[in-house]
């Protein structure tokens, strides 16, 4: 029921937003990560399990592709909204130059593939 109620708010904030304005950026995140309320932090946890599902969903068709993967997490290691949220606050506190209307999914790509890097195969 909680899930249906997060999503049904969701569906109704992004109804009445124009569409430049539906991507989550770095001021929005640190706002509501640092200090929404429980029905923000709801929205960014359903955000960002988003933006987790379409990153893994890119890594897997990079795989299937044979391309590089974004990142490699260890097999253990279980994504979740509110580990992405710590991520990225370290990262964006330790790259505080990145500007601020930057989307919050690009920069959670950057984020995984520098926290979770592959091994790179070297061609003689």
């Amino acid at each position: 029921m909680i899930r249906f109620s997060i999503l049904a708010a969701l569906a109704v904030l992004l109804s009445n937003t124009p569409a430049p304005a539906q991507h989550m950026d770095k001021n929005m995140f640190l706002e509501i990560a640092t200090l929404g309320d429980a029905e923000q932090k709801g929205l960014l946890t359903v955000y960002l399990r988003g933006v987790l599902n379409g990153l893994e969903a890119s890594n897997m068709e990079s795989l299937r592709q044979g391309l590089p993967q974004i990142f490699c997490p260890p097999s253990e290691t279980l994504l979740t909204s509110a580990w992405l949220t710590e991520v990225l606050l370290q990262y964006l506190e330790r790259y505080s130059a990145i500007p601020s209307k930057l989307s919050i999914a690009v920069i959670a790509h950057h984020a995984l593939a520098e926290h979770f890097p592959c091994k790179k195969l070297i061609n003689n």
